[in-house]
Formats: C-alpha cells, structure tokens, sequence
C-alpha cells in the first residue's frame, strides 16, 4: 500500500487498500519505508475513507508539514489473518514451475513488509528464506502436505 496525499492540518494520510480498515491490526504498529528501512508508527486513527482508500493518522505525525513527507511511501499494515501461513509449519514446498521439491517448512518468519517461510533444505541441517505472499502462491495441497510456490529465480 502507497500513502497517496496528506489530509487536514493535523497530520492525517489518505492511504490506498484493498482490505477494509477493520481488517487490519490496529494495536500492531505499520511500517513506512525510508530510506529502504522500515520504520514503525503506531496508528492513532484509521477509516474508510470511500471504497480502495482509507484515512490514517499516525502517532506523532501531527502537522501538515509531517504528513506531507510521508506522501508517496509505502506503508505496511499487519492484517488479522496473517497467522494463517504459520499453519504451512511441516508442509513440503515445491516450486510451481519446476515441481520440484524444495524441502520442508519449519516455521513461519513476519518479517515486516517480507513474510518468509523457513525451509529446510533436504537431507541438510541447512535453512533457507523463502518469501511467502500470496502473490507467490500457486496453491495448498493440505491432503498431500505440500504447498507450491513461485519462487523468484536465483533464489535456490
């Protein structure tokens, strides 16, 4: 999600979403990027603010002036279901292209703004990241315990 353009004199953001403000994790804190760093805010307010945009207001963010260099910066929100990946936990991965085994995940990793997958490499005590968006999934075979992914080339 992009933070598109300030809002009021008190510091507030218009931010673009998918998902309804309700959705998000509001105790957590969101994590705007500078500098290729994520930096945490904690969230003051948060809205609908028509049908893909909601209105935000962050702690210490309390000025136009603020906002303003907020504009045009990713922004990265902890949604409820989040924890649904943490139940890949022991699910062989494969890569979707090559249907391949990759090994097997061990844990679940929320890295902020980069949610990875654990996974042991076979017949190693080595462990690798693998990114884990929902972009990057093909599909979930729970009956087969296997799960495919679209893993980005170079990274095996």
């Amino acid at each position: 999600m992009r933070i598109l353009k300030s809002y009021g004199t008190e510091g507030g953001v218009i931010v673009s979403t998918a998902a309804f403000p309700e959705d998000f994790e509001i105790t957590e804190p969101v994590f705007i990027d500078f500098d290729e760093l994520p930096v945490p805010f904690f969230i003051e307010e948060l809205k609908a603010h028509g049908s893909k945009k909601a209105f935000l207001k962050l702690e210490d963010i309390d000025s136009l002036e603020d906002a303003e260099e907020l504009v045009g910066r990713e922004i990265y929100f902890s949604l409820e279901e989040d924890d649904d990946f943490a139940g890949f936990a022991g699910l062989e991965v494969f890569d979707a292209a090559s249907r391949k085994s990759v090994g097997t995940v061990t844990e679940y990793v929320d890295i902020p703004s980069n949610p990875c997958l654990e996974v042991q490499l076979p017949g190693t005590d080595e462990t690798i990241l693998v990114p884990c968006h929902d972009d990057l999934i093909d599909r979930v075979d729970e009956k087969a315990g296997r799960i495919y992914l679209r893993i980005p080339e170079g990274l095996i």
